[in-house]
């Protein structure tokens, strides 16, 4: 692989890597916000079950109607909290999965990293040969002798 296809697939893995990145982090954050959500609506459920605690020792009728509503909101409370804790176990496997394609882009960047190393090395050791036998070519022709085998 010549030099300048081998820059031109890194600089599209580099892109790729890049992409993978950027998904992994805005699913980090949408994960961070589920997880706060879920919060939030635990606390919202934690204190509308005090209230509603609270208003039991009440003897009157319309105590109890608020008690039965009470219950109706805290049990709406709570399946809103197992909806949100399920999109919050959506997010996470997300995260999983984007990280699993953030590894891959960026074992393959480091790998054309490597590779275009040695390619560079290989090239440098060959320019180094080259220069040692003109050397060598130019030292053989001044004191007049024919170079032994190939070049």
């Amino acid at each position: 692989m010549n030099g300048k296809r081998l820059a031109a697939v890194l600089r599209i893995r580099h892109l790729q890597e890049s992409r993978a990145r950027g998904e992994l982090a805005l699913s980090h954050r949408r994960h961070r916000s589920a997880e706060i959500e879920e919060r939030r609506t635990w606390a919202s459920i934690d204190e509308r079950t005090t209230a509603a605690i609270g208003t039991r020792g009440a003897p009157s009728t319309g105590a109890q109607r608020s008690l039965l509503g009470g219950r109706a909101v805290v049990e709406a409370a709570q399946l809103a909290a197992i909806t949100q804790h399920e999109a919050t176990g959506i997010a996470a496997e997300m995260v999983v999965e984007t990280n699993a394609v953030w590894t891959i882009a960026a074992r393959r960047v480091e790998g054309l990293e490597r590779l275009s190393e040695r390619i560079t090395g290989l090239e440098r050791d060959e320019e180094h040969r080259k220069a040692g036998n003109e050397i060598d070519d130019l030292v053989l022709a001044r004191f007049g002798r024919e170079p032994e085998g190939p070049t």
